[in-house]
């Protein structure tokens, strides 16, 4: 190799090696210099194997061998095999072989390629970056639907979502022929309970009260707190009016015990009213006064016990 193609080579931006048959190195460029710390008349004559310990992988030796027998190109990627010269950057090898007045010598060719993977980390982590973010917009529209449509002391259902769902079942009630039930449902003496033990203790109550109700009703029934110490139960579904007795037992039954709240032993009742469509009105607000109604009635007949009434 004459003077002009070594200057060429040493201003190349990659590293060149130059190796005989028995992979002994016959030209360093000054990439390679730079890049490994290693001068070229250091290592000249060496074993490639013996300065750059890596390259003795039996895989790298054998593509040696098939590039100086068959004349064929090997690559190796950097993100695959690391650390080929013995420090942080990553690097591609091309392995070709060239001639040289009757002579075969193998070259390797290390192209950093630090740069692109970094690129490709930073991409990663911006890609991980906007997993996160939406990931925590997700969630975050999670809090605001619930927000939205679940009461925020009691977690079941509010106002909101109660009559979005009432009105898709009235109207499959209506489609399907169907009944659909409303009960109202009211704490008994829950003024007297707020004012006694104050306002932390009465919200401790609706609360017990929202699993009570959840805990008696069906699984596609839909507990609702209306507002105050006022609950609705959507009773869609039902296939004869006095199926929602088994509703009133399981309530009964959820309320026959005093209950206690924070170290607090009180008695606990609730009064209700009971509407149907077709029978007792055909439009929500008109089942919600009829069962408001019949549970003043349950009030007035038996205040200071769990009763549950509908209007003849």
């Amino acid at each position: 190799m004459n003077k002009l193609l070594y200057q060429v080579l040493d201003n190349l931006n990659e590293g060149i090696v130059i190796l005989n048959e028995d992979l002994q190195i016959m030209y360093w460029n000054y990439y390679m210099e730079e890049t490994t710390n290693l001068k070229r008349y250091h290592i000249l004559n060496q074993s490639i194997t013996d300065v750059l310990p890596d390259l003795g992988r039996n895989y790298y030796l054998d593509a040696f061998h098939d590039v100086q027998e068959q004349g064929i190109i090997r690559f190796f990627s950097g993100a695959i095999h690391k650390q080929m010269l013995n420090n942080s950057d990553h690097f591609n090898l091309k392995v070709t072989r060239i001639e040289n007045n009757g002579k075969l010598f193998i070259q390797l060719e290390f192209i950093n390629v630090t740069s692109q993977f970094n690129q490709i980390k930073q991409l990663k982590s911006y890609v991980n970056q906007l997993w996160e973010t939406n990931k925590e917009l997700k969630e975050k529209e999670k809090t605001i639907q619930k927000l939205a449509y679940y009461d925020k002391l009691t977690g079941v259902a509010n106002r909101s979502l109660f009559y979005e769902v009432s009105a898709a079942l009235l109207a499959k009630a209506k489609r399907d022929k169907s009944l659909l039930g409303l009960m109202f449902c009211d704490v008994n003496k829950f003024k007297s309970i707020n004012d006694t033990y104050g306002h932390e203790f009465g919200d401790k109550v609706l609360i017990h009260v929202a699993e009570l109700l959840s805990k008696a009703a069906r699984e596609n029934d839909l507990v609702c707190r209306y507002g105050g110490d006022e609950f609705l139960i959507l009773l869609p579904d039902m296939k004869e009016v006095e199926n929602y007795n088994a509703v009133v037992s399981r309530i009964v039954e959820l309320t026959k015990d005093a209950v206690e709240i924070q170290n607090i032993t009180i008695p606990l009742s609730i009064s209700g009213g009971i509407s149907f469509y077709p029978a007792d009105a055909d439009t929500i607000d008109q089942l919600i006064v009829k069962a408001d109604a019949a549970m003043y009635v349950a009030k007035q007949l038996k205040g200071m016990e769990t009763y549950f009434y509908r209007m003849d």
